[in-house]
C-alpha cells in the first residue's frame, strides 16, 4: 500500500512540474532552459500575451538568477505592463523599472528604464488646473534622467520634455495666481507669482507673471518692490504686450526707465516662442484623455531621435572618410 501511495505522489509531482513548464513554454529541446524561457517570453510579449510572457520571464528570473538573459527578462516584465497601458499597469511598470535600476544600476539599459519611468508619469499628467501630482513626479524623474545619465542618447529629449512639464506646472500656479489677483487678494496672488519666478525662470508666460506680480504688490502698498518688477519687465521684455504698460508705470512712479538687456530679452523671447514650435507633439495644455488615447510616447520619441542622430553622425563620418580618400 505504501509503495502505491509513493508511486501516486511521484506521478503527481511529475504532472505538476510538467504543467508548470508547459505554462511557461518550457519544453524538452537541445537549448538551455534559460534560453527557452527567454525566447518564449519574448514570443508571448510580441503577441501581446502579457500574462504568459510574465510567467516565462519570472520563471527565468527565479530559476536562473545568474543567466545572461535575467536583466532583459526583468525589463521585459516591466515592458509587458507598459504596453498593456492603463493607470494600474503603468504604475506596475514603474515599480518594475525602478527595481531594475536598483538591481542593475550600471546596466546598459538603466537609462532606458529611467526614461520609461519619466514617460509613465508624463502620460499620467493632468491639465494645469488639475491635480499636479504626476506633473511633479514627471519633473523629478526627468531631472533624475538628465542628472544620472547625462551621456545617454535619450537625455537630449528628456531635457526638452522637462521644459514642457515645467510649463504645465507653472501654468497651473499662474492660474491660481490669476484667480486671486482678479478678486483683489493681493497677498495670495503675489505668493503664487513669486513661486513661479523662484522655480520656473524659463516659463513662456513670464512677462504676464511679472506684470501681475508688480500690480499685486503695488495694490498692496509695496510700491518699491512693485517698481523693481516693472523695471525688470521694461529691461528684459521689450517684445511683450506688457512692456509699454511697465514703462508707463515707471513714469507714474517717477522711476528711471532702464536700458534693454538684449541677452535676457533674447532668452525670454525664445522661451515665449518655444511653445509654438515643433516639439509640440507634447502640448502642455493637453488633457489626460488625449495623452492616453493618442499622445506620442516620449520614450519612443527619444529613442527615435537618438537613432536619427546616430545615423546622421555615421553618415557624416562616411562622407569625411570619402573626402579624405579623394
Amino acid at each position: 500500500m505504501r509503495v502505491l501511495i509513493k508511486c501516486a505522489v511521484g506521478i503527481l509531482v511529475l504532472l505538476v512540474m510538467s504543467c508548470g513548464q508547459k505554462s511557461a513554454g518550457l519544453q524538452d529541446t537541445a537549448d538551455p532552459p534559460d534560453t527557452i524561457l527567454y525566447e518564449n517570453g519574448m514570443k508571448f510579449l510580441k503577441k501581446s500575451q502579457y500574462i504568459k510572457s510574465r510567467l516565462a520571464f519570472q520563471t527565468l528570473i527565479n530559476t536562473y538568477p545568474d543567466s545572461e538573459f535575467t536583466p532583459v527578462a526583468f525589463m521585459s516584465i516591466a515592458e509587458s505592463y507598459y504596453r498593456a497601458g492603463g493607470t494600474s499597469n503603468l504604475l506596475q511598470a514603474e515599480a518594475q523599472y525602478k527595481d531594475f535600476i536598483v538591481f542593475y544600476p550600471t546596466h546598459e539599459m538603466a537609462d532606458d528604464a529611467q526614461m520609461k519611468i519619466a514617460a509613465i508619469n508624463f502620460r499620467l499628467m493632468r491639465e494645469p488646473d488639475r491635480d499636479p501630482t504626476y506633473s511633479k513626479k514627471a519633473m523629478r524623474e526627468l531631472k533624475k534622467m538628465t542628472r544620472d545619465y547625462p551621456d545617454s542618447p535619450l537625455s537630449t529629449t528628456a531635457q526638452e520634455v522637462l521644459w514642457e512639464v515645467e510649463e504645465n506646472l507653472a501654468t497651473g500656479i499662474q492660474l491660481k495666481g490669476d484667480f486671486y489677483h482678479d478678486r483683489g487678494r493681493n497677498k495670495a496672488s503675489a505668493s503664487r507669482y513669486e513661486d513661479i519666478l523662484d522655480r520656473f525662470g524659463d516659463y513662456s508666460q513670464l512677462d504676464h507673471v511679472i506684470f501681475s506680480l508688480a500690480e499685486a504688490l503695488e495694490e498692496d502698498g509695496r510700491v518699491d518692490e512693485a517698481g523693481r518688477y516693472y523695471e525688470q519687465l521694461a529691461k528684459e521684455f521689450p517684445f511683450s504686450g506688457h512692456h509699454k504698460q511697465a514703462v508707463n508705470k515707471l513714469k507714474d512712479l517717477e522711476r528711471p526707465i532702464p536700458e534693454i538687456d538684449q541677452v535676457e530679452a533674447d532668452r525670454h523671447l525664445a522661451n515665449s516662442l518655444r511653445s509654438d514650435k515643433d516639439f509640440s507633439l507634447f502640448d502642455p495644455i493637453r488633457s489626460a484623455w488625449s495623452t492616453l488615447s493618442g499622445g506620442k510616447d516620449i520614450y519612443e520619441e527619444a529613442r527615435r531621435r537618438a537613432e536619427e542622430r546616430e545615423e546622421e553622425s555615421l553618415s557624416g563620418r562616411k562622407t569625411n572618410e570619402t573626402e579624405n580618400d579623394l
